[in-house]
């Protein structure tokens, strides 16, 4: 099936949405919807644009560039139909953003239905698990495509196609186009990270998935969920009927344990002592709920990657893998861009991480400490317009696990730099603050001798640098890399 096979009439969304089709002719009811966006850059000719109230502003104020870019219709709430003047069909209907995800499924012929889709969540590890996933089903010969913090991806006709996304999970209008996409070139499997964000506002609606892993949770977006309850609880959404058929939760995490013991749909843990599969960090062994052993050899660094790669081999096995086959496969996985990903030579080993959590900052120190004869110096600074409250665990995060702590900053956006590197260091700091990243960066590695480990942690992949509105720019790796060279260490 494709989308060319199920392309919707205007009546079709028309009678989806329950609303009455008296005050539009014939004509304009038998016109064939090609898409639907929520953005009006995003429309193309035969689209309907969907114009949500926003924090800044209510989409309808776009309504005249969403028409002349090929605008056949118009959905709004009440304040986007008296703000909007249009000659196109308008359809009215209150809580637009909740049901644009069910209708972008309608548009686009539920694509999830056709494929084995499998949701990733958690504060950390989503970026890592869900691309494990995707490596052992392409090299298994299942057709993959993964959808996340670093991308949509997927193969078509033996090519890569790349699909860059804003956001960890897309709009629902984006996601289901991609899918539809994957769909349509014979991808026969997703892996998908899934935020907290997407499941409050509804992106995820209309998707099935035939598995949902939670990974962690610790402190991160409380700028928008406001506690920890609430973060857990907006996860927890996923572990329904309504998203997923069965579920794979990490048990070892406190609030893994309350998902797990509350989940009503078919379940099953992982843990480090009790759970259905049961992992030895010690050995790398892998206890399967009948009691079978499988040992695996990981080319991943830390105690949270291992739990991350058994995550991954255990989904694998639970859609259709065979256990050995992705045990062999994980021995070749080649990492994941910017998760404690090597940059240069190895003297001094210096690493780039995307751990921007106190609880990640945390965990990547301490897995590090026995990959090194010498010293951990590390280098980390806090996002603007992000989760404030969280700026001073980091702070602190960075100089228990490291031997010299460096404080810089991240993507300031709309903030002081200053500001932010003052809420995260406060008044006893026992470390470098460096404001300029790259003089941070700069800094670590002339500290360094051939025996330390430089740790540059926080933009992990990010490849620019976001300062009042404006991208430069910017890769910690590349960075990384000048400032070996210039000592001749690269």
């Amino acid at each position: 099936m494709s989308v060319a096979d199920t392309v919707r009439s205007l009546r079709n969304i028309i009678d989806l949405l329950g609303a009455s089709t008296e005050s539009f002719s014939t004509a304009e009811l038998a016109t064939p919807v090609q898409g639907i966006a929520v953005e009006s850059s995003k429309i193309s000719s035969g689209f309907i644009f969907v114009a949500l109230p926003g924090e800044h502003t209510h989409g309808a104020h776009f309504v005249a560039d969403a028409l002349s870019r090929g605008a056949i219709a118009l959905i709004t709430d009440e304040e986007g139909a008296r703000i909007s003047s249009v000659q196109i069909p308008l359809l009215k209907i209150e809580n637009t953003r909740e049901m644009v995800g069910t209708l972008s499924s309608f548009v686009y012929g539920d694509p999830s239905a056709s494929m084995q889709v499998v949701a990733v969540t958690g504060t950390n590890g989503k970026t890592t698990v869900t691309s494990l996933l995707e490596y052992f089903w392409n090299e298994s010969g299942i057709s993959a495509g993964v959808i996340g913090t670093l991308g949509a991806r997927y193969y078509a006709q033996g090519k890569l196609v790349s699909l860059p996304t804003a956001r960890t999970t897309p709009e629902s209008c984006e996601l289901q186009a991609e899918l539809a996409l994957m769909r349509d070139a014979g991808v026969k499997a997703v892996a998908m990270e899934v935020s907290s964000h997407a499941l409050s506002l509804h992106r995820v609606d209309g998707i099935h998935f035939k598995l949902a892993l939670f990974t962690n949770l610790s402190q991160d977006h409380l700028d928008f969920h406001h506690t920890m309850d609430e973060y857990f609880l907006a996860k927890s959404k996923l572990f329904t009927s309504n998203f997923s058929e069965c579920a794979l939760i990490n048990i070892d995490d406190p609030y893994g344990k309350r998902l797990f013991a509350n989940c009503d749909i078919s379940s099953i843990s992982i843990s480090t002592s009790v759970g259905d599969w049961q992992l030895s960090l010690s050995d790398l062994q892998l206890t399967s709920p009948s009691g079978k052993r499988h040992i695996f050899d990981s080319p991943l660094v830390g105690d949270f990657n291992q739990m991350n790669a058994a995550m991954a081999l255990v989904a694998f096995a639970q859609t259709g893998g065979d256990m050995e086959e992705g045990i062999e496969l994980l021995r070749r996985f080649p990492g994941v861009p910017g998760r404690l990903e090597q940059v240069g030579t190895g003297s001094p080993l210096v690493l780039v991480d995307y751990a921007h959590t106190p609880d990640a900052v945390t965990r990547v120190l301490a897995s590090l400490r026995t990959h090194t004869r010498g010293r951990i110096i590390a280098v980390l600074g806090c996002g603007g317009d992000r989760d404030p409250l969280k700026r001073p665990a980091m702070g602190r995060a960075l100089q228990e696990g490291a031997d010299l702590a460096i404080a810089t900053s991240d993507n300031p956006r709309s903030e002081d730099p200053a500001a932010i590197l003052a809420a995260m260091c406060g008044e006893n700091f026992k470390g470098l603050q460096i404001l300029d990243r790259r003089e941070a960066i700069s800094c670590a590695i002339s500290q360094a001798t051939d025996v330390d480990l430089v740790l540059i942690a926080g933009k992990g992949h990010e490849q620019g640098q976001e300062v009042d509105g404006v991208i430069t720019p910017f890769d910690d790796r590349e960075v990384a890399l000048e400032m070996l060279a210039k000592r001749g260490r690269s």
